[in-house]
């Protein structure tokens, strides 16, 4: 299978890998994915769920407890990478 590469930042390797982390996607899988959704605009179109990637959430929790852990997670990869928190999603 062919081999794509890219040079990232050490800071920037540990955000990739903290978000596949959190997606329980291995980084080789969601580069593939987010690559491959972005252009084929996945998140207009919602028809090729095999390169739908998203945040893990529990399926038993509220619509603020999800809000939260997204958040959460969102903000972990935007320190990382030294980008100012968000408050709200």
């Amino acid at each position: 299978m062919p081999t794509i590469s890219s040079k990232v930042s050490k800071r920037e390797l540990n955000a990739i890998q903290e978000y596949a982390n959190a997606c329980g996607e291995t980084v080789s899988n969601l580069i593939r994915k987010t690559i491959l959704g972005e252009a084929i605009f996945q998140k207009f179109y919602w028809d090729a769920k095999e390169y739908d990637c998203n945040i893990s959430v529990p399926d038993n929790v509220s619509g603020d407890e999800e809000d939260k852990i997204l958040l959460g997670s969102i903000n972990k990869v935007r320190r990382i990478l030294g980008i100012t928190e968000q408050n709200e999603i």
